[in-house]
């Protein structure tokens, strides 16, 4: 992807992982060179925006403004101590200068809250929300015992060629490929996977990722998306279905435990 397409990613996307040349997408953050938070998710509709001079003096805040902007967003008062509260509770970050930007006040107040209240009590499931557990270190000792990598990326639908490429550049992982109906989305985590690589190419790739985020059992499997240029909902991180399969591994790394 390009710097352009993160920034849609993260916009419109709804994309939590996502890599360009300067930036990359982690969780709800838009991160330049690295290492400088230069935007926020709060919500869908809402997002906070750097007012700060970025440390290698380009336009990355304006095109994320334009874009913003294009999205019917605009700029409005904040409460920055509450803004303060739910950045250094999600991202480890002091007290810096941000701008909002929401559709409204009304908006933009309610996303704050909500967000707060969620990042408050995130160790606190409340009462009939399942606790999804992260068996990834188990997982890995399993397959340590059994002689077997640590770590298993499944694919998709993807090209068997590219499939090929991209295991020898997965040094020190196993790459397990499925062709269109040789598995179900539910399946995968029977698997032990810990990441799935799909085409999303097509309608049935993108139904697929639908399907595999719908299972409780996979959903919380990292999903990359191999796509024609588009963002794709559900999916971590995209790869360029045009690029060299050799170079998806170190996206693929990115997000392996």
């Amino acid at each position: 992807m390009d710097d352009r397409e993160v920034i849609e990613a993260l916009v419109t996307g709804g994309a939590r992982h996502a890599f360009g040349s300067k930036l990359h997408i982690e969780g709800d953050c838009l991160v330049l060179d690295g290492w400088w938070e230069a935007a926020f998710r709060v919500a869908p509709t809402t997002f906070a925006l750097r007012d700060e001079p970025p440390p290698d003096d380009g336009d990355v805040l304006d095109r994320v403004a334009a874009e913003l902007a294009a999205q019917g967003l605009r700029e409005v008062p904040a409460d920055p101590s509450l803004l303060f509260a739910i950045t250094y509770t999600t991202i480890d970050l002091g007290p810096v200068d941000w701008k909002l930007w929401s559709s409204d006040l009304a908006t933009a107040e309610a996303a704050l809250a909500a967000r707060a209240g969620h990042d408050s009590f995130l160790d606190d499931p409340g009462p009939g929300r399942p606790v999804l557990d992260d068996y990834a270190a188990e997982l890995g000792g399993a397959r340590r015992s059994a002689g077997l990598p640590a770590l298993m990326v499944l694919t998709v639908g993807v090209d068997p060629a590219a499939v090929e490429t991209m295991t020898e550049a997965l040094q020190g992982c196993r790459v397990e490929a499925r062709g269109w109906g040789e598995i179900e989305a539910g399946e995968c985590a029977a698997l032990m996977a810990n990441l799935v690589l799909v085409d999303a190419t097509s309608a049935a790739g993108e139904a697929f990722i639908a399907q595999l985020r719908g299972a409780p059992a996979a959903r919380l499997l990292p999903v990359v998306a191999v796509s024609s240029g588009a963002t794709v909902a559900g999916a971590d991180a995209t790869v360029a279905a045009g690029s060299d399969p050799g170079g998806w591994a170190a996206h693929l790394r990115d997000l392996l435990p």
